[in-house]
């Protein structure tokens, strides 16, 4: 059975409260589903940010504290009749778990003489989860860092962003996590969203610890996991290709900051552009000597190009930086690397360590897709 084959086979808080509007219209959108886009914390608040179709009435933030309690009305919004993608503040449940979705009626016009609109039947949006968990922190007085754990079987692509004031699991593709997952012992239930967080004003992660040179020690992982930064936060990527789901068990260590930062080395103006056909999951490592390509899962790729340098990886794994091949200047500081555009269904990431980069590339959905990857160095 071809590969594709085999992969498309494999693969087959006031309870009731009403207040007049006070959110804030971050963009007006066209018609799209009723949405919690994303949580965070602010202070002792919630941070909610969600997408309104046009034509709602009132809407409501309905809360419960387990999948057995019934929903209740947490907050009633009236929400513009434009909809948009809106932003609105609830105080920070005093509970260790709290699940929250939205419920709105679209208005139509009815046949009175007046032609006053009516409430249909309501729209409910999926619901995301919020978890209470003890701030990171140090193990122990003797410990220089703080330590983000996670445990739990992974089927498919996970992404969790990791912020000073919580961490936002999202599902991508294929299966929920198969059980409860922990983050340092706290239980973190699979949910297609779900947000921890600390109680009270306590940051998750404390401002004495370092969001942009975390340390990742994979205990078990039978495929990707990668780190990528961006504006001060951490995103983790989870990619299991394979079919079923598999154990993952890794820990982010996060060290104290420096007293001072190190200024960067000179590096030469670059861009970087890698494209290739990916199905499955593949890492690739640059340094200013070489391009070395490892392929884990389902076909190896092709169309693969360096900055319009072909390369059959097929063939060999590892691509010099000399000569006719020279995909980059070698006095480039890799600690300067930044993505500027990607292009890929699933994952396309990169981790810039001060002489390399480490970029994985994941394709979760049956058959392949065109990926590409453009970084930036020294600017």
């Amino acid at each position: 059975m071809a590969v594709n084959s085999l992969k498309n086979f494999c693969r087959t808080l006031v309870w009731g409260s009403v207040v007049p509007w006070g959110g804030r219209v971050l963009a007006a959108v066209p018609a799209e589903p009723l949405v919690i886009n994303s949580i965070s914390v602010a202070a002792t608040n919630l941070t909610f940010v969600a997408t309104f179709p046009p034509g709602l009435g009132q809407a409501s933030l309905e809360m419960r504290p387990t999948l057995a309690d019934e929903w209740q009305a947490a907050e009633t919004l009236s929400v513009p009749v434009v909809g948009g993608r809106i932003e609105f503040i609830f105080p920070k449940p005093d509970l260790e778990t709290a699940l929250f979705r939205l419920k709105a009626a679209m208005l139509i016009a009815n046949n009175s003489p007046t032609n006053n609109p009516t409430n249909t039947t309501p729209q409910v949006s999926a619901e995301v989860q919020f978890v209470a968990v003890p701030p990171l922190g140090p193990d122990s007085p003797n410990t220089n860092e703080a330590v983000f754990h996670f445990q739990g079987l992974v089927d498919g692509s996970d992404r969790i962003t990791i912020q000073r004031q919580g961490a936002l699991w999202e599902h991508v593709n294929w299966g929920w996590p198969a059980g409860a997952v922990t983050v340092n012992g706290s239980q973190w239930n699979p949910s297609e969203k779900n947000f921890i967080a600390t109680t009270g004003a306590v940051l998750f992660l404390s401002e004495a610890y370092s969001l942009r040179s975390p340390r990742l020690e994979v205990i078990t992982g039978r495929d990707v996991v990668a780190l990528e930064r961006t504006n001060d936060a951490l995103i983790v990527y989870l990619d299991d290709t394979s079919p079923g789901a598999a154990r993952y068990d890794f820990k982010i260590h996060f060290p104290r900051l420096p007293e001072q930062l190190k200024p960067l080395r000179t590096s030469a103006a670059a861009t970087l552009k890698i494209t290739a056909q990916i199905d499955g999951s593949d890492l690739l490592k640059i340094t200013a000597r070489e391009a070395v390509w490892t392929h884990r899962t389902w076909s190896y790729p092709g169309g693969v190009k360096l900055n319009d340098i072909a390369w059959n990886v097929g063939q060999t794994n590892t691509l010099a930086n000399t000569g006719t091949n020279t995909f980059l200047p070698t006095n480039v500081d890799f600690g300067t690397a930044k993505i500027i555009s990607r292009q890929g269904r699933d994952l396309a990431t990169m981790w810039a360590d001060p002489d390399a980069l480490w970029i994985n590339f994941a394709d979760n959905p049956n058959g392949a897709d065109a990926y590409a990857l453009e970084i930036l160095f020294g600017r």
